[in-house]
């Protein structure tokens, strides 16, 4: 299967695209320039080839969409609906997976920002009519995940309004170690899993712990 990483330069798209790498999958990183989505691909394959890894791809941002079969969208969410109306056409019929959390940072603490009342899922799932929208990943903490040492056990929630998507989306995550994919039913769902982010951010903040990832047991 190709997964593309739209954006792929913090650190959830390096966690991702390195991960899924490893996790077996054919790998694109997409950027708006290619000259620096190779860049980051190239330093990329020099962290998945001390694990066994390596091979991924550096792209345009709207090759990458055309080539693979699921899209990750991780550029920050306040540019994310642009992006995604630029692609629009790259992306149509495709699966695409919104990570996308809504929001802002005042005296060190963590805000959601409301979207029309919605989701940035369901904002992005709008934008992209013509796909199959899927929520997964949003409670993930980047740092910790991009770092190929860190162990973990997180469970990731995922949302979409396509049984088929869904399904597709769950088992990707539950091929990356560490990781368990629940299913969280409808895509309007993603807006309790977003808002659990911030959540998150300030709990971790407030007790001094490392950030944190969500487990059920």
């Amino acid at each position: 299967m190709k997964i593309s990483i739209l954006g792929g330069t913090g650190n959830l798209g390096k966690g991702l695209a390195i991960r899924l790498n490893l996790a077996g999958f054919d790998v694109f990183v997409g950027s708006r320039k290619e000259e620096k989505a190779k860049k980051l691909a190239e330093e990329y394959n020099e962290v998945a080839e001390k694990f066994g890894g390596g091979g991924i791809i550096g792209v345009e941002n709207e090759k990458a969409a055309k080539i693979s079969d699921v899209s990750i969208i991780t550029i920050p969410w306040e540019h994310a609906f642009e992006t995604a109306e630029k692609l629009k056409n790259a992306l149509s019929e495709k699966i695409v997976v919104s990570p996308l959390v809504p929001m802002r940072f005042e005296n060190g603490f963590a805000h959601y920002v409301e979207i029309d009342g919605s989701s940035a899922a369901e904002k992005l799932a709008s934008i992209l009519s013509e796909s199959f929208v899927v929520s997964a990943f949003n409670n993930i903490p980047a740092k910790r995940f991009a770092n190929l040492e860190e162990k973990f056990s997180w469970d990731v929630l995922v949302c979409s309004d396509d049984a088929k998507a869904k399904k597709v989306v769950m088992d990707v995550v539950n091929k990356i170690e560490g990781l368990r994919a629940l299913d969280f039913g409808e895509l309007k769902n993603s807006r309790i899993v977003e808002k659990l982010t911030p959540m998150l951010i300030n709990l971790a903040k407030i007790n001094n712990l490392k950030p944190l990832g969500l487990r059920f047991d």
